[in-house]
């Protein structure tokens, strides 16, 4: 995996302004790069400020190796500046198909869910009108959001995806993994940080379209966000930052830019 500088920047010890990090004594502190690099990296995670101090939308990763010079590892970097790209571990488990309701008007068990007042059926809609349904989107209904800004999540997904199918000619869209919980996460060996947990990504295919297919055609459209093909479906989630593309190791060979 590697993250790819796409303007001159400054890899940072903390997500913070340029000016606070400079004539400071380490220069572990803070690192030029031009456009362009490209730096072999071990992991990565979207960061989102949390206070007037931090500056929102940077990407904390750590390196494969040192730069010449400099012996940290850990760096920040603005998301606005570079991009992720390559192969991730095969370990991005696919669900069985979502159960259907018996006829049009099986709204189905009814569940909990934060930020819902009402108890919602797992065959209703995810939002009024929306080709998602909570079944699909929580595993019938097995995998509860663990908090109002995971539902919230998941609305805005699956009004996203929406607009993707239309995009894709409207065709129907067979979800093959959504929201996972914590505890569900671990037990089918997720990622350890998958953007499923968060509430904002989706494996799926659509019928009748090859994933490869799917994935150009998306690229096209999907800028922002993690997307990527597997096996028999492509991922696509909406974290927040830098764009972030990868294949599968069981997936087929696409060209990622």
């Amino acid at each position: 995996m590697k993250l790819i500088t796409t303007a001159d920047t400054f890899l940072k010890a903390l997500p913070i302004q340029v000016d606070r990090l400079k004539g400071r004594s380490l220069p572990e502190q803070l690192a030029r790069v031009k456009a362009g690099r490209e730096l072999k990296i071990v992991n990565h995670v979207p960061y989102e400020g949390h206070s007037d101090s931090d500056i929102s939308n940077h990407i904390f990763f750590q390196l494969e190796h040192p730069l010449e010079g400099n012996r940290a590892i850990r760096w920040f970097v603005d998301s606005l500046h570079a991009k992720i790209e390559g192969s991730e571990p095969d370990n991005d488990p696919q669900d069985e198909p979502a159960p259907k309701p018996k006829n049009k008007t099986d709204s189905g068990p009814k569940i909990s869910l934060p930020g819902i007042s009402r108890p919602v059926g797992i065959y209703e809609p995810v939002y009024t009108a929306s080709n998602f349904t909570w079944s699909e989107m929580t595993k019938g209904g097995t995998r509860i959001p663990v908090s109002e800004i995971i539902t919230q999540r998941i609305v805005k997904l699956c009004k996203y995806m929406d607009k993707v199918r239309a995009y894709l000619g409207d065709k129907p869209i067979i979800v093959t993994s959504a929201y996972r919980d914590p505890v569900s996460n671990r037990s089918v060996k997720g990622a350890s940080d998958s953007r499923h947990m968060y509430g904002d990504a989706i494996d799926f295919y659509v019928q009748g379209m090859d994933v490869v297919d799917t994935f150009y055609k998306l690229k096209e459209y999907h800028l922002k966000g993690g997307l990527a093909v597997g096996n028999g479906f492509v991922h696509l989630d909406m974290r927040p930052g830098s764009p972030a593309r990868w294949t599968y190791p069981r997936g087929p060979k696409v060209k990622l830019w």
